[in-house]
């Protein structure tokens, strides 16, 4: 990102736009470039090397917001951002006022741009999506169909409004994705596993492609199993996939809309005195670490759920006004196109002190869920009900005798959330920063044949 120009560019809007009758104005820049290589039988498959760049601009009229946003960021866009703004202003008709921010506070030191990254080269990426084929291959003569991704991407974001706040942050991350197909003769099962980190030295092919063949191999043995209603464990992937779903519970702005069960709920018990939740911007090597939100509000680590309490839920700018409250730097734009909405970041379950076999023990024979899917149409929301296809195992006397599939799990997220008895240390994230790590959960019904 050329700074000198966007400051100029900048210096350039706001002059103009204070001139249109404007009383505050921002700018949101973003710079995206991003390079991904995927792999099939040998050959490139697809390949990408991206850069995309372009600015949102919000103007404020009168205590009414005005957006536009343009990839052309020239002398001669700015007439047009501003007219559309000042246009938009007119129309729009919030419930109260919007603001923009500045602050006296520091901003944290987040690590999240890494050197090492942005020195490899395309074809050293390439190179890691053409090993993890080839050693896959090698892995077993039951796999029948490998495909492998390598990428990279680089975001830089700068942030200033004519209060004084001008920020700027960069991030970048390697990634390096497997998904196997396995096949007995009779049946075909696939495997995944993807990687995602700031250290490139962390990428261990071998662990990746063992990860991803087992889950396949493995599940060509499994069958359905008699139905249950009790205990199960769920699988720390399983478990991000269905706290995914359910996330948006913990947004202020959903629960203040009534699309949320939280609501009016915060310092209530609503989980396990074992369940603590956490959403951290400031973990080093974090997936969606950042120093301040989209709104330039200072990152900081929350307390979520604190030993079953619901301690808060996450605000940004226009839903902490709404409460009373001070936004909790969860106010996130999608892309410079997109208005301020609320996301988390690093959002885990913190984890146990049991280990893996440790928790098996604990749960002594019944089913281990370790993939769910239909999630669109399993799981709803607000309610909280889910039902949904599951894979996993079957375990007796403590240890697992055989894979399982064919089954459904069913339940409700909040009763799950209370009848957590046990937890795993193997916590684990997703690619879209949910981390959970493996537990027992009561109250669960598994059909089966």
């Amino acid at each position: 990102m050329d700074m000198k120009y966007i400051k100029e560019f900048k210096e350039m809007l706001f002059e103009k736009a204070l001139r249109k009758g404007f009383s505050d104005c921002e700018i949101y820049c973003e710079r995206q470039k991003s390079f991904s290589v995927s792999i099939f039988r040998g050959e490139i498959e697809k390949f990408r090397n991206d850069i995309s760049m372009g600015v949102g601009f919000r103007g404020i009229k009168d205590g009414k917001p005005g957006y536009a946003y343009t990839e052309d960021i020239s002398p001669e866009s700015a007439d047009f951002i501003i007219d559309k703004a000042y246009e938009n202003s007119s129309i729009l008709d919030p419930d109260e006022e919007e603001r923009l921010f500045v602050t006296d506070k520091p901003y944290p030191e987040v690590e999240t741009y890494s050197e090492a990254i942005e020195s490899l080269s395309n074809e050293y990426k390439t190179d890691i999506a053409k090993e993890l084929e080839k050693k896959a291959y090698e892995y077993s003569e039951k796999i029948e169909t490998v495909n492998t991704t390598a990428a990279s991407g680089v975001s830089e974001t700068y942030i200033a409004n004519t209060k004084g706040m001008e920020l700027y942050k960069i991030s970048n991350s390697l990634m390096a994705h497997i998904n196997v197909v396995a096949s007995d003769g009779e049946r075909k099962k696939t495997g995944s596993e993807i990687f995602i980190s700031l250290d490139p030295g962390e990428l261990d092919t071998d662990k990746l492609v063992s990860a991803a063949c087992d889950k396949a191999i493995t599940a060509l043995k499994a069958s359905p199993t008699e139905s249950l209603r009790g205990r199960v464990i769920f699988k720390n992937e399983a478990f991000c996939s269905i706290l995914e779903a359910f996330v948006q519970n913990f947004y202020a702005e959903l629960a203040q809309k009534g699309l949320s069960l939280l609501k009016g709920r915060e310092g209530t018990k609503i989980a396990s005195e074992l369940i603590t939740v956490t959403d951290d911007p400031l973990m080093k090597g974090g997936y969606l670490s950042a120093p301040f939100d989209s709104e330039g509000v200072p990152s900081s680590v929350k307390t979520i759920i604190e030993k079953g309490v619901l301690k808060t839920l996450l605000y940004n700018l226009k839903s902490a006004e709404k409460d009373g409250r001070e936004s909790t730097a969860n106010g996130f734009r999608s892309s410079f196109k997109s208005p301020v909405s609320t996301y988390p970041t690093n959002f885990y379950i913190n984890k146990g002190e049991l280990s893996f076999e440790e928790l098996l023990k604990e749960l002594d024979t019944g089913i281990i869920i370790t993939d769910v899917s239909g999630l669109h149409a399993g799981a709803n929301p607000i309610s909280g009900d889910f039902s949904l296809l599951s894979e996993g195992f079957l375990a007796e006397g403590g240890k697992i005798v055989r894979p399982v599939d064919g089954i459904t799990c069913a339940g409700n997220f909040f009763e799950l959330l209370k009848n957590i008895t046990a937890l795993s240390e193997d916590l684990k994230f997703s690619p879209s920063g949910i981390g959970s790590p493996s537990f027992i959960a009561d109250g669960i019904t598994v059909s089966g044949k």
